[in-house]
């Protein structure tokens, strides 16, 4: 993810070949050189500029890639609007600068907003009388009682079910592919650019925008994800 100025350098061996040699370079050898990419300037394609604003994430973990399914749940139509598909090792750098990323934004903005929660009939109902919430009865008398036991830890959602409820396109369904992920924030919103450094040229693959407070569920994911050991499993944030 580190920023270097465009250009091709041919290899050592290449440039002192005579003029002879180097004229029968394209039948009998291949072309060999290095290849800088700079990521603030890869071209954005019209299709991706706009980008996408999703407010989910569901991570994937495979033993060398990871997919990033960003997911946008609002409204009667849940769907998959980009899925991004990284290599384990880009994955750990785009964690990193995400943190670091995340704590420019903070000595900046303050800290990080949280996703707010929707408020309890019953805190409702005690907000609406201006009173404090009513003392529940004691439950010492009969401590066994089965109305008295704690509600059990509600079971992890599974995948399938939740990938059955997503509307995914058919052209969506292998993803698009990133070596590279370039971040940038407002006070409001961080954009993600999931770039390719292929020659000729950089390119971005997906733009997904995510308001702040989504920030920081992804990062902890993604963290989760990538504990060893490596393996097959999913994450969600």
């Amino acid at each position: 993810m580190s920023e270097h100025p465009e250009g091709f350098t041919p290899s050592d061996d290449d440039s002192e070949n005579s003029d002879d040699e180097a004229a029968n370079m394209g039948e009998s050898q291949p072309v060999q050189g290095q290849v800088r990419h700079n990521n603030i300037s890869a071209r954005v394609p019209d299709s991706v500029g706009q980008g996408v604003l999703s407010n989910g994430v569901m991570i994937l973990t495979g033993k060398f890639e990871i997919v990033l399914d960003f997911a946008l749940r609002m409204g009667e139509q849940q769907r998959i609007v980009a899925r991004c598909i990284l290599p384990r090792a880009v994955a750990t750098q785009f964690t990193g600068a995400l943190r670091e990323n995340m704590r420019i934004y903070e000595a900046r903005f303050g800290p990080l907003p949280t996703v707010p929660r929707p408020v309890t009939s019953e805190s409702e109902h005690s907000l609406d009388e201006g009173g404090d919430p009513e003392p529940r009865p004691e439950e010492s008398s009969a401590p066994n009682h089965p109305e008295n036991q704690p509600a059990p830890p509600p079971e992890p959602p599974n995948i399938q079910d939740i990938y059955d409820e997503l509307k995914i396109s058919d052209e969506m369904m292998s993803g698009c592919y990133s070596n590279a992920v370039l971040i940038r924030h407002s006070g409001t919103e961080f954009c993600l650019d999931f770039i390719t450094n292929f020659f000729p040229r950089s390119a971005v693959s997906a733009r997904v925008f995510l308001a702040a407070p989504h920030v920081k569920p992804l990062l902890n994911s993604l963290e989760r994800s990538l504990e060893p050991p490596p393996g097959t499993s999913q994450d969600f944030a």
